[in-house]
């Protein structure tokens, strides 16, 4: 997607009320007059800052897409059921009835009109929603001859996305941002309904996860570290591991539907699209499977953390009474 040649269409704001608490919502009957310099702050830092790979969902609904609310009103207005302004306002409505908890805070509704957005060589509109509930201080100067007095103001900085979603027309992938996620995720769980695009960071993150799952499902502690020997050894000549070659090697070391269902309940955890096959970076696995693979689960309650140098081969318990002697074997990876 390309954003060098996009222009700001329309503005409109809307003030948002958490209606748990009786606080209103607002709605605006017009939208603002542009000016450049407006439409360059808005280009930069809305746009500019949330369209990123790491941002990446897709709307989803239980049932139909059909009937996921921020959807069905975009899909109309880009099919012109609808003006912009009912746009806004549908969109308002349903940010407003989308409140939960008494924690989450009021604040501003922009929505942006944005156009000439490249898609795959073809220019497209696009929807974007954001909605500010913190406001920065701001010193100004101003000076009349040898005089001059400092004021305190505050506003709204763009560059600063405090929630926001970019929906293009036509394509089913979004950019949504919460920086304030860790206080309320209505954002994303009850307003978007939508669930992350894994990227590579995910990925990486994701494979590691399930490969640490794997291993603990394994009983032996020597079978445990053969099967990271195994993994390990995906990553010596390629640029990049599959994640199908990974749940291969841990069929031979438990039951084939364990890597599936440690699959469904990470991605369900943390909000993502299931992703039928990954890819990650060799290097990248690589580094983070040492760290990993370095802690050997001996049982017992008893972690060992050993270096890379060392290969973990045989563990023996001896309990007389309340005493537990613990005799490990090594070996020297390098002879």
């Amino acid at each position: 997607m390309e954003i060098g040649e996009s222009v700001v269409q329309s503005v409109i704001l809307h003030q948002v009320g958490n209606r748990l608490r009786e606080e209103p919502l607002v709605l605006a009957g017009q939208c603002f007059t542009l000016t450049d310099s407006i439409s360059n702050l808005i280009l930069g830092g809305y746009l500019r800052g949330i369209v990123s790979g790491k941002n990446q969902y897709v709307l989803t609904h239980e049932s139909d897409i059909a009937l996921n609310d921020v959807a069905h009103h975009t899909s109309a207005f880009f099919s012109q059921k609808i003006s912009f302004l009912e746009l806004s306002k549908n969109l308002a409505t349903h940010l407003y009835t989308s409140a939960h908890h008494p924690n989450i805070a009021a604040g501003d509704l922009f929505v942006i009109l944005f156009d000439r957005i490249k898609v795959d060589g073809k220019y497209s509109s696009a929807i974007g929603i954001y909605k500010s509930e913190s406001k920065q201080q701001y010193i100004s100067a101003h000076t009349d001859g040898e005089t001059g007095q400092l004021e305190v103001s505050s506003g709204i900085n763009p560059d600063l996305i405090d929630k926001g979603v970019l929906i293009v027309d036509g394509s089913e992938t979004i950019f949504a941002i919460d920086r304030l996620s860790s206080r309320t995720k209505y954002w994303i769980d009850d307003f978007l309904k939508a669930k992350q695009l894994p990227n590579e960071s995910t990925k990486s993150a994701l494979t590691i996860g399930l490969i640490e799952k794997v291993r603990e499902s394994i009983e032996s502690p020597i079978a445990r570290q053969e099967f990271g020997r195994e993994v390990a050894a995906l990553c010596a000549d390629r640029d990049e591991v599959l994640s199908n070659d990974i749940k291969e090697v841990s069929n031979n070391y438990v039951s084939p539907d364990v890597w599936d269902t440690e699959l469904n309940r990470i991605v369900e955890r943390k909000g993502l699209v299931n992703p039928k096959e990954m890819s990650v970076s060799a290097k990248s696995l690589g580094a983070k499977l040492k760290k990993a693979l370095s802690r050997i689960d001996l049982g017992q309650d008893i972690v060992l953390t050993i270096p890379n140098n060392l290969s973990f081969k045989n563990v023996d318990f001896k309990i007389n009474g309340r005493t537990l002697q613990i005799d490990v074997m090594l070996e020297d990876n390098n002879g």
